[in-house]
């Protein structure tokens, strides 16, 4: 990863200098996604869908949101049946991106178990304002209707008070992250410098914390998990997802009963911390293209790392969530009929071919190991009380 002009980014520059020139490569995430005047998210300038930087699931088709409330209408029903029956159940979305997700799964409750919407409240978690305007603008049509949406600070819920489901797509790999380096025989904590005088981005080192010791320590205990490889050449290089089960304690704590879904790009440990796998797998997004140099149009594109499947599972176990499972997106979507969906399409290509062959290219998007169809999901649970046992059709 070379050094580059740190193009536009006069507030970026000066809060590095105003930290002393260099900062860890977790603020420098931090701020260009989230900083609420001139971050990614944070000022909600990111643009999602065909015609933004990148595509998401909900933002390709209609169709993903269709097939995943069919999964969360079938959750809903068995938890209301089992011992929540007299409690208005909750369908919470953690950073709902621009509301396609949201907007797809009432649009399925309308067409297909309308009464239901009665017994169900919508809630957004957004932790950026700028994309706040965005989900209301797509959303405004059934907040006209009168249906029970609302947006909410994590904080102010009461610990223990949810009952329902919560979504979060695309989330995790977002986070900040920290970057490790393994230099002249010992870890050290990547960093990001500035040239006063080029006014140049470029890669730096700082001395790893404790805390990022303690981790490293636990994942190789727990997960047996070597940061980094015995085979690692000097400068092998990955990310480190501190925030991932901070993220988790936090949704643990608002839960009473109910399912945690989680969908996103992961790999499993054997995979993402090899000798081979030398440089991570961040990446960054700007106009539908991929790059490598992260240190490119800073706040000006997304920033995206893959999870790691092991610790994201043991950190979720380690509070108490139970596993229900894991899956490809692909397997998932399949199991809640995708194939049957296509088929409907083909019926009605007669009418509208030019929307027909749209619909049907971006279902097979959702589907497709190269593109979508090799997210993971992962279903977790908790239920405070009574012990249930939950069918998931997705996991089958």
């Amino acid at each position: 990863m070379n050094s580059l002009p740190a193009n536009n980014t006069d507030w970026l520059v000066k809060k590095i200098i105003k930290m002393g020139g260099t900062i860890s490569f977790y603020d420098f995430m931090n701020f260009v996604l989230n900083d609420p005047i001139n971050g990614y998210y944070g000022s909600g300038k990111a643009e999602l869908g065909v015609r933004g930087d990148f595509v998401t699931s909900p933002s390709l088709s209609d169709d993903f949101a269709f097939l995943v409330g069919k999964q969360i209408e079938n959750w809903l029903i068995q938890l209301k049946n089992s011992f929540l029956s007299n409690q208005k159940l909750a369908v919470i979305e953690f950073g709902a991106g621009d509301g396609s997700f949201m907007s797809g799964l009432i649009k399925y409750f309308l067409e297909n178990n309308k009464n239901f919407l009665e017994r169900v409240s919508f809630v957004i978690i957004e932790p950026n304002e700028g994309m706040v305007g965005k989900q209301k603008n797509k959303l405004d049509e059934f907040l006209n209707l009168d249906i029970d949406i609302l947006w909410k600070d994590l904080e102010e819920i009461e610990e223990n008070s949810l009952n329902g489901i919560v979504l979060a797509n695309e989330v995790l790999d977002a986070l900040p992250v920290e970057r490790i380096t393994f230099s002249k025989g010992k870890l050290l904590r990547q960093a990001v410098s500035i040239d006063k005088k080029s006014r140049k981005l470029f890669f730096d080192v700082m001395p790893i914390t404790s805390e990022l010791k303690k981790s490293i320590e636990l994942a190789r205990s727990d997960s047996g998990i070597n940061i980094p490889p015995v085979d690692a050449l000097d400068g092998w290089s990955t990310e480190w997802h501190v925030d991932n089960s901070k993220w988790l304690k936090a949704i643990y704590g608002k839960f009473s009963n109910g399912i945690l879904l989680i969908i996103d790009y992961a790999k499993e440990a054997k995979r993402y911390y090899t000798s081979k796998n030398s440089d991570g797998m961040i990446v960054s997004y700007e106009n539908q293209k991929m790059k490598n140099n992260i240190l490119d149009s800073p706040g000006n594109c997304d920033l995206t790392s893959h999870v790691c499947i092991e610790t994201l599972i043991n950190d979720a176990e380690s509070l108490g969530f139970n596993t229900l499972g894991i899956t490809k997106q692909g397997e998932a979507l399949l199991a809640l009929g995708l194939a049957e969906r296509l088929y409907g399409i083909q019926k009605e290509s007669k009418e509208d071919l030019s929307n027909a062959l749209l619909r049907r290219e971006a279902l097979l998007r959702l589907v497709d190991p190269v593109c979508l169809g090799d997210f993971k999901w992962f279903v977790f649970n908790k239920f405070k009380k009574k012990k249930m046992n939950i069918n998931s059709t997705c996991l089958r």
